[in-house]
């Protein structure tokens, strides 16, 4: 009867174990709910337009992606350049070539909320390309830095949702290693892709001399004025001699 009593409370305790590991389960998914797919270490309001399998994907592409809850203070404007192509899956085959130089303007940020605002120019022509200013935030620790910076907007007549990461290192007046990924998120229709590049294309660059400097205007120069302004010197120079 002992041996039966003994065999009577296994099933019990299987019952028992089964319940606790259930519970545990529970407990594990509660836990991604409050911080996010992302994880803790990442501002729970950057979960609003990135997905862990976004992030994985840069990573595997070679984008540099630093998360934490201390980013260091970014604002200012810099220099990016000379911008180096280091992943092109677009099928332009930028990789491996140098593009036009940007300026990259950061303002505004809120270490509370994890925002910042972003404008970038591209040198040579003065346009402005940047997010749409709804979504653009900031992780990181200690002097490193991530910015996701979402962009909505009509290209063609197709709709998309484009996201923009930005990496680097804070140090002094200037941003060092600076590395940037443009990212095509989704697009509505155009499914043979021949308006716009196909959902999931990445273009990765580096400002290849590691050191975006800092500076004074968010202004431009197109390199027609450039051209015309050195040609001009020069002319004056030889009229003098």
């Amino acid at each position: 009867m002992l041996l039966m009593k003994k065999l009577q409370k296994l099933p019990l305790l299987l019952t028992l174990f089964s319940l606790i590991m259930t519970a545990c389960k529970k407990d594990k998914k509660d836990d991604s709910t409050t911080t996010g797919p992302l994880g803790p270490n990442y501002p729970q309001v950057i979960n609003t337009i990135v997905t862990p399998a976004i992030i994985d994907t840069l990573k595997k592409q070679g984008m540099v992606i630093n998360d934490g809850l201390t980013p260091p203070n970014i604002n200012g404007i810099f220099l990016f350049s000379p911008a180096y192509c280091t992943f092109d899956n677009s099928g332009g085959n930028g990789k491996g070539y140098t593009f036009d130089d940007y300026k990259l303007q950061f303002k505004d940020q809120n270490t509370n909320q994890y925002t910042v605002n972003l404008k970038y120019k591209d040198v040579s022509n003065g346009q402005d390309n940047a997010s749409d200013g709804t979504a653009t935030y900031i992780s990181g620790q200690n002097n490193l830095f991530t910015v996701f910076a979402q962009a909505k907007g009509t290209a063609s007549g197709i709709n998309y949702v484009a996201l923009d990461v930005i990496s680097g290192q804070a140090q002094g007046t200037a941003l060092k290693n600076l590395v940037w990924s443009h990212y095509l998120v989704s697009k509505d229709g155009d499914a043979s892709n021949i308006l716009l590049v196909r959902a999931g294309t990445t273009r990765i660059f580096t400002d290849r001399d590691g050191s975006s400097d800092a500076q004074a205007t968010f202004d431009f120069l197109p390199k027609q004025i450039q051209n015309a302004v050195t040609k001009t010197l020069a002319g004056s120079i030889s009229a003098a001699k």
